[in-house]
């Protein structure tokens, strides 16, 4: 599934985004507020939904090598944040639904 998708899915914000995140595809998502879990993970394609509004969700998902991150439980994010974004390339998203009914409405969207 694309970006856009899972954006239209969960009625997400774009914070940032780089050219062509629209298109980017992703493989697996990963929902998680513990970073030491994220950074356990070995996934290509990796989308990161967390409720951690933290520059330690963003460099979480770059080590890991994740293009997407996102917010979830209507959490605002900071301005280091979508400077960190930028600086790796990282789309960071915003949802207004908590982390669990996120996922939710993706396998519901992928027919699982």
């Amino acid at each position: 599934m694309t970006l856009m998708q899972i954006a239209d899915v969960l009625e997400a914000e774009l914070a940032y985004g780089p050219k062509g995140w629209q298109k980017v595809s992703v493989e697996s998502v990963f929902s998680s507020d513990l970073m030491s879990d994220v950074l356990m993970s070995d996934r290509e394609g990796m989308l990161l939904i967390t409720s951690l509004s933290t520059e330690q969700s963003i460099r979480s998902a770059g080590i890991v090598g994740s293009e997407v991150v996102l917010i979830a439980n209507h959490k605002t994010v900071t301005e280091g944040m979508i400077q960190l974004a930028k600086e790796l390339d990282i789309t960071l998203l915003l949802t207004k639904f908590p982390k669990y009914e996120s996922c939710i409405r993706l396998g519901r969207f992928l027919g699982l």
